[in-house]
């Protein structure tokens, strides 16, 4: 991913709750020729000091049997939106502000029945987590049975290797085109806008640009 040096992010735990809080995810495997995309929902896990990344994906699925024969590139992609250079002090060209997540690694298949709940379960409470709705976990009675539950799905641990995170939030303008920014933003009352405009507020506090 270009990364010019003002939009690299340096602080891992940015990127551990970019992935957390935007879990839904492409995870891409390289196969030498063209790349094989799945968009899957996955569960950022701590082990020791190392990150994993805890996902399913249904065995009808042909994605499943390249997972384990060559590393993957997985993209969390977080709020985004479109900048107007009608918010500038001078007039420029329009752009889009984002945060972004890439992560490389190798990938350990999960495909006996306790590995594969043990998945579903760590997922279900994540996003219960973040948008709860009183669901109790449940697998249908024609998945209870092991084999069933084996032949219909695979699990997998993602072993991160490196994470490169990107957060282009206006970083590059001035004092006034930022100001101009943020003041477009909390105009806007989509969520995609409103998330960028709260990314933008959190990052110019912790450099000290702001104080309100």
């Amino acid at each position: 991913m270009y990364t010019p040096p003002k939009f690299r992010a340096e602080k891992s735990n940015e990127a551990t709750e970019l992935m957390d809080q935007y879990p839904f995810a492409m995870v891409i495997s390289h196969t030498g020729a063209q790349p094989f995309i799945s968009h899957l929902p996955l569960t950022v896990e701590h082990a020791g000091d190392k990150l994993v990344l805890i996902g399913h994906l249904a065995r009808a699925n042909p994605h499943w049997k390249l997972l384990s024969r060559h590393p993957v590139t997985v993209v969390f992609q977080g709020a985004h939106t479109f900048i107007t250079p009608k918010w500038y002090a001078e007039n420029d060209v329009p752009t889009w502000n984002y945060s972004v997540a890439h992560v490389t690694g190798r990938v350990e298949l999960i495909e006996s029945f306790e590995g594969i709940m043990d998945c579903l379960k760590k997922l279900t409470k994540h996003v219960e987590r973040h948008w709860p709705s009183g669901w109790d976990f449940y697998i249908p009675d024609d998945l209870t049975d092991p084999k069933a539950l084996s032949r219909n799905i695979v699990g997998f641990r993602i072993h991160v290797d490196e994470i490169n995170f990107k957060k282009k939030l206006s970083q590059n303008r001035s004092a006034a085109d930022r100001e101009g920014v943020l003041k477009g933003l909390r105009a806007r009352t989509d969520d995609n806008s409103r998330s960028v405009l709260a990314d933008m507020l959190k990052l110019y506090r912790e450099d000290g640009e702001l104080r309100g």
